[in-house]
């Protein structure tokens, strides 16, 4: 199974001048979740699945809570809040960093990490 989140938007401090640590920058966030959780499927039951909701809560207190400079920093970190929870197999992350340069819409970084 896949859970996915897509188009999660948030206003956080990204950059390494001085003065985007100044000024709240909106980015875009969107995971491939991977899990062996198809059980919940027929049992109704949020204990069978990753519940996405306290994901997102996580990823907010993070971005919240911290100053990144660099989206990479930022992406990794949001890659270890998910792998975490020890019954998620595999996470595919993108996050774009809006309105960065004039006539551009958004830089992004890709990453993976699959459990071994």
């Amino acid at each position: 199974m896949i859970i996915k989140i897509k188009n999660f938007r948030f206003t956080t401090i990204l950059g390494i001048y001085n003065w985007e640590q100044k000024v709240d920058r909106e980015i875009i966030i969107n995971a491939a979740i991977h899990t062996d959780f198809d059980k919940a499927r027929f049992t109704h039951n949020i204990k069978d699945t990753i519940d996405y909701d306290e994901i997102i809560k996580k990823i907010k207190n993070l971005l919240s809570n911290n100053n990144f400079k660099l989206i990479e920093e930022l992406a990794q970190n949001i890659l270890e809040l998910i792998m975490q929870d020890e019954r998620v197999k595999k996470v595919e992350l993108e996050i774009d960093k809006l309105k960065v340069v004039e006539n551009v819409d958004s830089f992004s970084i890709t990453l993976t990490q699959e459990r071994k």
